[in-house]
C-alpha cells in the first residue's frame, strides 16, 4: 500500500472521528460530562452548597442573636401605619423654597415638574410625607412641605384621602403641624429623649418620588450637626439611610419603631441620595409640637443680638468664648442695655457660651418677659449686665 493511500485513510478517520464527536456533543452532552467528572485533571473540585432546612422562630432568632430584636420587620410594621403622604398645591406665583437652588443641601419633597415651569398652569403640586403624632389626626411634617400651600391633601396608609389644615408652623426649625379630619389614625410612639447613639440602626419611612410608602434602613452616622446653616436652630441627626425627594417630613425611627426624628434634608449635588441625610431630633419635635398644641405658636426668647464666631486662630485664650456680638438690633433689649458690636459673649443666664449657634439656642430657651444676666468681655474688662427677654419675632 502506497504512502498516499495510507495518508488518505488517516485523513478519512480523523474526519469521521471529529464529525462523530461533534454529533455526540450536540445530542448527548451529558455523556462527556460524566466522563470528564471521572478524570483527575487537576481542576478544582465542584462546589456544593449546603442549605439549612430548619425553620427558625422569632424567639429562636432573638436567642441566637440578641440584636435581632432590634431588626427591621417589627419596627417597620409598628411605624408605617402612622406615616402619611402629603400633597401640597401652590399657586404658580409662589416662590420656590430658597434651598432648592442650593447645590449641596436639598430639601427633598417631590415637585411635579410639568407644573413648575409652565406659566399657563394656575398652580403646581408637590409630594412630601408626614407623621401622625397626637390624637389620631395631628400630623407633624416639614414647614417647607406646606409653605405657601393653597390646598393640602393627606393620603393615609390605606389609600384614603383626607383634607388637612395647618394648625401651627415654626419656620426656624422647619416644622409644621397639620390637622386631618380623620381622628382614627394610630399615633406613632415617641422614643425617649437623648437615647440614640452613633451606630444605632434606624429606618427612614416616607414617599420617595411619589411611588408610595417606602422603608429604607441605615445607621446613625452622627449627632448634633449644627453647622448646616439651613435652619436657625439646628441639632440634626445624620444618617446614611436612603432618603430621596418625597421623604421630606417623614419618620426616622429606631429599631423598635419609635420616632427619633423628622427627615428634613440631604447633602447632595444631584438631588438624589448619596448616604448623607439629616433629621430633626425628637427633642426639637416634642418642643415644637407641645408649644403649637398648647399655645397655638412657638414662643422663644430674644434680646436682639446677632452673634458670630471668632476664628480659633484669633481667639487667644482657649478658655475664652468663641462668640462675639456682630450686630445689635436697634431698640432691642440688648441695645437698651448697652451691648455693643464687638463685645465678646462670655455667658448668659450663667451658661457658658460655646459658639453662636449655642448662644441663639440658649437665648431662645429663655422665657419671654423675664430678666437674666449677660456677661461680656469688652477689651480687657469683664462686664455683667441685666437684660430683659422679649418674645422672638417670626423670621419667615
Amino acid at each position: 500500500m502506497s504512502y498516499k493511500s495510507l495518508w488518505l485513510i488517516f485523513c478519512q478517520l480523523v474526519t469521521f472521528t471529529v464529525a462523530l464527536l461533534f454529533i455526540l456533543s450536540t445530542l448527548k452532552p451529558f455523556w462527556f460530562e460524566s466522563v470528564i467528572d471521572k478524570l483527575e485533571l487537576g481542576n478544582p473540585e465542584k462546589v456544593h452548597l449546603k442549605f439549612s432546612n430548619r425553620s427558625i422562630t422569632q424567639e429562636e432568632r432573638e436567642d441566637e442573636n440578641p440584636n435581632y430584636k432590634f431588626g427591621f420587620t417589627e419596627a417597620a410594621t409598628t411605624a408605617m401605619p402612622s406615616v402619611v403622604h402629603i400633597l401640597s398645591k401652590r399657586n404658580n406665583t409662589s416662590s420656590r423654597h430658597p434651598f432648592f437652588t442650593d447645590p449641596l443641601f436639598e430639601r427633598f419633597f417631590f415637585e411635579s415638574e410639568s407644573f413648575l415651569h409652565d406659566d399657563k398652569k394656575p398652580s403646581y403640586q408637590s409630594l412630601g410625607s408626614g407623621v401622625v403624632v397626637a390624637n389620631g389626626g395631628f400630623v407633624m411634617t416639614n414647614y417647607h412641605v406646606i409653605r405657601q400651600a393653597t390646598e393640602l391633601e393627606v393620603t393615609l396608609p390605606g389609600g384614603e384621602k383626607r383634607s388637612a389644615e395647618v394648625i401651627g408652623i415654626d419656620p426656624e426649625t422647619d416644622l409644621a403641624v397639620l390637622k386631618v379630619s380623620d381622628g382614627t389614625i394610630p399615633n406613632i410612639v415617641f422614643a425617649m429623649p437623648n437615647q440614640i447613639n452613633i451606630g444605632d440602626f434606624v429606618l427612614a419611612i416616607g414617599n420617595p418620588f411619589g411611588v408610595g410608602q417606602t422603608v429604607t434602613q441605615g445607621i446613625v452616622s452622627a449627632l448634633e450637626r449644627d453647622s448646616l446653616n439651613i435652619n436657625t436652630f439646628e441639632n440634626f441627626i445624620q444618617t446614611d439611610a436612603a432618603i430621596n425627594p418625597g421623604n421630606s417630613g417623614g419618620a426616622l425611627v429606631n429599631g423598635a419603631g419609635e420616632l427619633i426624628g423628622i427627615n428634613t434634608a440631604i447633602y447632595s449635588q444631584t438631588g438624589g441620595n448619596i448616604g448623607i441625610g439629616f433629621a430633626i431630633p425628637i427633642e426639637t419635635v416634642t418642643f415644637v409640637l407641645t408649644k403649637i398644641l398648647n399655645e397655638g405658636r412657638v414662643s422663644r426668647g430674644f434680646i436682639g443680638i446677632q452673634p458670630a464666631d471668632i476664628s480659633n486662630e484669633y481667639s487667644g485664650n482657649v478658655e475664652e468664648s468663641d462668640t462675639y456680638v456682630r450686630y445689635v438690633l436697634k431698640n432691642s433689649p440688648a441695645y437698651k442695655a448697652g451691648v455693643r458690636p464687638g463685645d465678646v459673649i462670655v455667658s448668659i443666664a450663667d451658661l457658658q457660651i460655646k459658639n453662636s449657634k449655642h448662644f441663639l439656642k440658649t437665648v431662645a430657651d429663655l422665657e419671654p418677659f423675664s430678666r437674666t444676666k449677660l456677661k461680656l468681655k469688652r477689651g480687657e474688662e469683664i462686664i455683667e449686665i441685666g437684660i430683659s427677654i422679649v418674645e422672638r419675632p417670626i423670621f419667615n
